[in-house]
């Protein structure tokens, strides 16, 4: 059984204070939001963001705070969760003490069933590092991430598999886990940390958990066109096809939330 449920969002900039400066014509350079540290990301993203500013009647930085104004809608839903930034997450563990727990980190702008833990409150998670389930990525491409790209209820778009063993928010990590004292914060490391050390998985045939890759998310914004009139296509074509996606009753939680996404991106291309 599970006792308690955290969610732990990684580090992320302060989308609104850019937002206002930007508006209010203060500088806002790389230094303010990029991290240069991590190679993850490509060098090339702050001048797509400037090619965004120019092109877009809703700024860039202020298209990321209502994403994260979105997300935020989200986490408020959801019932019997300890929410917490993902920095604080040594502190809290030893103030839950010996609460069975699974712990998810999550990124800004990722979104959560509102009864997670209703859901999996009858997991045993005693003899396990990490409980895995399916997700959805809502993007131009709608895809379900399966164990093996198998068949899942209540799975939307393309089935693919997993490509790392953990994947974004879709990896619910026990107080067994943490003993290891290894960094499990950003999947592709939790996901290496895992094969090394030979954690015990148990996948759960669940969606519980869906990840929003808009037009701004750092992985999709390299495709930005660089003419005006081809970038407002690229935004009208991710529209389309989010309005046009079946969802199943079992995924019908997200409805909201996509519903106020698309109305973000009907005000990008809007002249």
């Amino acid at each position: 059984m599970i006792d308690r449920i955290v969610l732990a969002m990684r580090t992320s900039p302060d989308w609104g204070l850019l937002a206002r400066d930007y508006a209010a014509g203060i500088p806002v350079p790389p230094s303010r939001y990029f991290p240069f540290h991590d190679l993850r990301f490509s060098r090339d993203i702050p001048g797509f963001i400037e090619r965004w500013n120019e092109f877009s009647p809703v700024s860039y930085f202020a298209c990321r705070k209502q994403l994260r104004d979105i997300a935020d809608d989200n986490l408020a839903q959801i019932r019997g969760v300890t929410l917490t930034p993902w920095a604080r997450v040594p502190d809290l563990l030893d103030e839950l003490g010996d609460a069975r727990l699974l712990l998810f980190y999550h990124d800004d702008d990722d979104w959560f069933h509102p009864a997670v833990m209703d859901l999996l409150r009858g997991i045993d998670v005693d003899s396990i590092d990490a409980a895995v389930f399916p997700f959805l990525r809502l993007a131009s491409s709608v895809t379900t991430f399966t164990r093996g790209g198998s068949a899942t209820s209540g799975s939307i778009g393309n089935l693919e598999p997993f490509r790392y063993r953990y994947c974004t928010n879709n990896y619910g990590l026990t107080r067994r886990a943490f003993t290891h004292r290894v960094d499990l914060v950003e999947h592709t490391v939790a996901s290496s940390a895992a094969d090394s050390l030979k954690f015990a998985d148990l996948h759960v045939d669940r969606i519980i958990s869906a990840t929003s890759k808009t037009p701004c998310s750092a992985s999709w914004l390299l495709k930005l066109p660089a003419d005006r009139s081809a970038f407002m296509g690229y935004i009208a074509e991710y529209i389309a096809v989010l309005e046009q996606v079946e969802i199943p009753a079992e995924s019908c939680w997200i409805e909201t939330w996509l519903r106020k996404t698309l109305d973000v991106f009907r005000a990008v291309t809007r002249d």
